[in-house]
């Protein structure tokens, strides 16, 4: 017969030992309720459904065999029994066959026509309605019990295999989620470390001043970002155009050195005024003028020598001979003649002179302001400029730039005072006019003002200074 586990409601024989889901005891360990049907382990004192406790004591007789007994013992009738094949496949878990015991009313009076009045004190029997799951002729369809113990026993082994595949399942999904979180882990580390050693290859290239290791991180890093690389290309396209200026400035000096020209090296020191050489070549410059001033040996070359190189190696030399020129000779005394008149010296007119000062004035104001114009327009195409012959405007002009104009000079302002001086050698139309005028020099620097006195003597002719010395 099959009938439900009361513990864990799946089907089971009544035979039985255990149940094959749970392993509770079945066989002899079953008892039916006989107020509402319910099933239940003897080892427990009531139903648990209704809590209604059994009189009985043997719990190993069926329910149906109590009732046949019974009803053996009263009346000595066989009642009659329904039995019913319960077929597992079409039986729900909540369907319950019913099998009554049905008496006739007649049955039912001819037995208490037979019992004696002792009989009425026995207590009323009360028929009972028997679950036909629980109550089965031993002569039942033994088809039906073999078949649903085979169910049980297929079900027995069926579920290891089936929660072995489950485990299985469930490790492989355990062990694919493992893989793809270190996956992903790694890959982040290997994108921070290639980060990190990405910014460190930056920070030395950016740092660098050699244009290879920029070139280098370039090539290694063609995933870099956009600012680093924009970065990196700035300072080496900075570094290949300072290493190309430089190679330039180093052909241009020994262009400049191997000329052994003066304004060779002058306009080289122009073109770098920053350059370490140029300390030498203003060195080398000035022996050239000082070698040039001792050929000549006159005060205009020393004067002139003096006002290109006021701090220049031979100034203490230039002083000297200077003091030589200028220092007055004593001579024998001559007899006494007859005094010889003296010559009539040219007269210098008004107009001679206010044209010698204005040409003067025209070129310290073309020196204040930068104006090569004003500074062109007041000297000859050729003239003696500090003891150097044959200058020209623009050799005023380099001169203006480099020696007065420093690089901590902001402005420079001439001041001239009266002609001390004005001369000329003949009164022929067109002679020259010699100019001697003191004059001051102020000088605004960065950190300050300073000045300075001068005395400039000037040859002018037809308004154009052809010499000039200060």
């Amino acid at each position: 017969m099959i009938i439900k586990c009361p513990e864990c409601g799946h089907q089971v024989s009544d035979k039985a030992p255990v149940c094959p889901s749970c392993g509770v005891e079945i066989a002899g360990h079953i008892v039916k309720c006989s107020n509402c049907s319910e099933l239940y382990l003897k080892e427990e004192s009531s139903c648990p459904n209704c809590h209604h406790t059994e009189s009985h004591t043997e719990p190993s007789v069926s329910a149906a065999e109590h009732h046949t007994n019974k009803a053996t013992n009263e009346g000595k009738v066989q009642e009659p029994v329904v039995l019913m094949s319960v077929d597992n496949e079409e039986t729900t878990e909540n369907d319950n066959v019913i099998i009554q015991v049905e008496e006739t009313e007649e049955h039912i009076t001819d037995n208490y026509n037979d019992k004696t009045p002792d009989s009425f004190i026995e207590p009323e029997v009360k028929e009972e309605a028997v679950d036909a799951d629980f109550v089965i002729d031993d002569n039942a369809d033994e088809e039906v019990i073999a078949n649903a113990e085979a169910v049980a026993e297929d079900e027995e082994e069926n579920t290891p295999d089936k929660n072995n595949h489950l485990s299985l399942a469930v490790s492989l999904l355990i062990a694919a989620i493992t893989a793809a979180v270190l996956l992903f882990l790694y890959n982040q580390g290997v994108g921070v470390s290639k980060a990190n050693n990405e910014q460190e290859a930056f920070a030395q290239a950016i740092s660098s001043s050699e244009p290879t290791v920029l070139t280098n991180y370039l090539k290694e890093n063609p995933t870099a970002s956009k600012a680093h690389r924009d970065s990196v290309s700035a300072r080496l396209k900075e570094l290949t155009t300072a290493t190309q200026s430089m190679q330039q400035a180093n052909n241009d000096l020994s262009v400049a050195l191997a000329s052994n020209s003066k304004e060779v090296l002058k306009q080289f020191i122009a073109k770098y005024p920053d350059s370490k050489h140029r300390g030498e070549l203003e060195a080398k410059i000035d022996e050239m003028d000082w070698a040039q001033a001792v050929a000549k040996n006159d005060e205009n070359a020393y004067l002139g020598y003096k006002a290109q190189h006021p701090n220049g190696v031979h100034s203490k030399e230039a002083d000297e001979k200077l003091k030589k020129l200028l220092a007055p000779t004593t001579t024998e005394p001559k007899e006494k003649t007859e005094p010889k008149p003296a010559p009539v010296e040219p007269k210098v007119s008004e107009g001679e002179r206010s044209r010698a000062v204005a040409a003067v004035r025209q070129l310290l104001q073309g020196i204040n302001s930068k104006s090569s114009d004003k500074i062109a327009g007041a000297v000859a195409p050729s003239l003696n400029f500090l003891g150097a012959g044959g200058s020209t405007s623009k050799d005023i002009r380099r001169y203006m730039t480099d020696k007065l104009y420093q690089a901590d000079v902001k402005t420079l302002n001439w001041h001239l005072g009266p002609p001390a001086e004005v001369s000329k050698k003949s009164n022929d139309a067109g002679a020259e006019v010699r100019i001697k005028i003191p004059a001051t020099l102020d000088i605004e620097r960065k950190g300050g003002k300073s000045k300075r006195s001068y005395v400039i003597s000037a040859t002018v002719k037809d308004g154009r200074i052809t010499q000039i010395n200060w």
